[in-house]
């Protein structure tokens, strides 16, 4: 069985001074005591410093590539993060003439052999592109004519994607918003003008027009509707101030993105947001405007979400310890989980679920996505196991037993008896042996309904059991009741199955049950059009004896249509020839018979195609099943 345990981890909670707790019980109602940690605080000397403590936090191992833009130009550092996500770098800071000493040291550090600048020469300039040359690194430089075209050669080197983002380039608070989303979800970031739309950015977009999604980001104020016109599959989100646009687009991105972890920035500037912007994608995380004061959309939000780690950028100067202390206490917290159990089939793939259902603080439910001690499950064998994870973002875990069922390897055939007249039915479940040698009641499915037994003969039915390849056999042999002194048990009764047009001889005797003696028996017929199906009661003289005798003559269908049979099995796992197949009858129907095959030796580890013969009783043509060994 697989077990594992996660440790626990006491968290210290903050005691507000007395005045703070008379301030902020008068500003906000709360229920409960929870106060969301305040992991860290990201506070450099300025933006540089700043930058290169999220670039320690982030990246505490070599990194190939690192992306470094303008500390002072917004528009050409909007669409960074996606590409910074798509290769695992941080985004570092730079003046424009001389390479910055807190991002000198960084490059250093992680031993960065390919830098990104975003931004032509007269942003970033050529002697710090020399001076990284000299160091060995490969410069890859995207400066465009403007902030338009260098957002589009970013969009380039991320490649063919699905979904677009599309932002006014004069400000940067919409850029920011949507940056560690759009960098988690891999769309790049273009900008475009309010009221007009350069001729790069509408070559580009008309390029994409098949993208699934390219949405229109902020209100009419930001881009206007006669832009939003020009753009193909438009879908315009987060309208209103800069706050409500923030939220706005992290409720739009709520069901794909995680608020267990959330990035606070000051709105008063951008580099703060933008470095944020390379490390949230990291854990699914937004990035959330605070300034002065919290704005109410800004409390809705942390109102409505389970958030357990918030992590500020920058010093008290960008967000005041006032801010902190407030959004510690304003997010729900999870009041409780609940263990569950999943019930699989042997062999079936099974994956943890990568969310589960919680219980907030304020009785709400919430989905939170969840990390679990084992990514995958060998469900080979049958038996029950044990897996823990932990809700991501927080400090809680959540334990799931999954049942692995063993599978139906044998139903034996049933035979059941009953008498004409009586009322018959088709049994619930039958008992199979399964894989791991227990014997177990399986729920069955029966082609046909309850029969009305009225007519004595022999009646068979077949039943699907799940996860069993072959049908189940029912055979049902209905007696004649008997009437007055004549016992219809008197003699043993007989019971002839020929298949349609085949030739039959009806026996000479019957054995007395009483005497156990056989006796002559004439019957009523001498013979029988054995072309015609169907079932035929027959009644015969015993001699030396007042009683009847009776036989049922059971002619079946022919079997007309034998269809070839394709299956096909990965390499390596487990196969076993069918021991019945479906076959087609001269009265239309579709039966299934027993089968012998002629097997030769089957290679289920070599990718190759078998071609096996077998047999059927009363059809004179071999069958053929071809069996296809596929690589997995």
């Amino acid at each position: 069985m697989i077990s594992s345990n996660f440790g626990h981890v006491l968290k210290s909670k903050k005691i507000a001074a007395l005045v703070a707790s008379v301030v902020l019980t008068a500003t906000f109602s709360f229920t409960k005591v929870h106060a969301a940690n305040i992991s860290n605080r990201y506070n450099g000397i300025d933006r540089y410093e700043t930058a290169a403590k999220v670039c320690q936090d982030g990246w505490k191992e070599d990194t190939d590539y690192a992306v470094i833009v303008n500390g002072d130009n917004f528009p050409d550092a909007m669409t960074a993060a996606p590409l910074a996500k798509k290769y695992n770098a941080p985004i570092l800071l730079t003046n424009k003439d001389i390479l910055n000493p807190y991002t000198s040291v960084e490059l250093n550090r992680l031993n960065v052999k390919n830098v990104f600048i975003i931004g032509g020469k007269g942003v970033i300039s050529q002697s710090i592109e020399d001076a990284l040359k000299a160091r060995g690194m490969k410069i890859t430089r995207f400066g465009g004519a403007d902030r338009y075209e260098t957002g589009i050669e970013v969009a380039k080197k991320l490649g063919k994607t699905s979904e677009i983002a599309v932002v006014n380039g004069d400000n940067f608070h919409d850029g920011m918003s949507i940056a560690s989303i759009a960098a988690y979800k891999g769309m790049p970031i273009i900008l475009t003008g309010r009221d007009y739309m350069p001729e790069s950015v509408k070559k580009y977009l008309q390029s994409n027009k098949n993208a699934d999604q390219i949405y229109v980001i902020g209100g009419k104020a930001q881009i206007s509707d006669g832009v939003t016109a020009l753009i193909p599959k438009a879908k315009r989100i987060a309208e209103g101030d800069l706050y409500e646009r923030n939220v706005g687009i992290i409720n739009a991105f709520q069901n794909e993105i995680s608020t267990g972890t959330i990035y606070v920035a000051s709105s008063k500037d951008f580099p703060d947001s933008l470095v944020a912007a390379s490390i949230a994608p990291k854990t699914g995380s937004p990035i959330l405007y605070v300034s002065d004061q919290l704005s109410e959309s800004t409390i809705d939000l942390l109102r409505s979400h389970i958030v357990n780690d918030i992590k500020i950028l920058g010093g008290y100067g960008a967000v005041g310890y006032d801010i902190e202390y407030t959004i510690g206490y304003i997010p729900l917290d999870i009041a409780y989980v609940d263990n569950f159990t999943d019930i699989i089939w042997q062999n079936q793939k099974y994956t943890p679920r990568p969310t589960v259902l919680v219980t907030a603080t304020d009785g709400t439910i919430k989905e939170m996505p969840v990390t679990w001690n084992l990514s995958s499950v060998t469900t080979s064998k049958p038996g029950m196991y044990e897996l823990y994870g932990k809700i991501n973002g927080t400090g809680r875990e959540v334990e799931t037993t999954l049942i692995v069922r063993p599978l139906p390897v044998s139903i034996a055939d049933i035979t059941e008896e009953t008498r004409s007249g009586r009322e018959y039915s088709l049994p619930d479940t039958v008992k199979g042996k399964m894989s791991d040698g227990t014997v177990d009641d399986l729920d069955v499915s029966w082609e046909y309904g309850n029969q009305q037994t009225n007519t004595p003969g022999v009646y068979t039915f077949y039943g699907n059991v799940e996860k069993y390849s072959k049908k189940v056999k029912l055979t049902l042999v209905v007696r004649d009741e008997g009437t007055g002194s004549n016992p219809s048990n008197q003699f043993e009764e007989n019971t002839i199955e020929i298949v349609q047009g085949e030739a039959y001889t009806l026996p000479k005797t019957v054995l007395d049950k009483v005497t156990n003696k056989k006796l002559p028996v004439v019957w009523n017929t001498k013979s029988i059009d054995t072309d015609k199906t169907g079932i035929v009661r027959l009644e015969g003289t015993v001699t030396g004896s007042a009683y009847k005798a009776y036989l049922t003559l059971i002619v079946t269908p022919k079997i007309v249509e034998v269809p070839q049979i394709t299956e096909t099995v990965v390499q390596g796992t487990y196969y076993t020839l069918p021991s019945e197949i479906a076959v087609k009858t001269s009265d239309d129907r579709t039966i299934y018979v027993d089968v012998t095959w002629n097997a030769p030796y089957i290679d289920l580890g070599t990718p190759q195609t078998y071609y096996i013969k077998g047999t059927i009783k009363h059809y004179k043509d071999p069958v053929t099943l071809v069996l296809k060994v596929v690589s997995n």
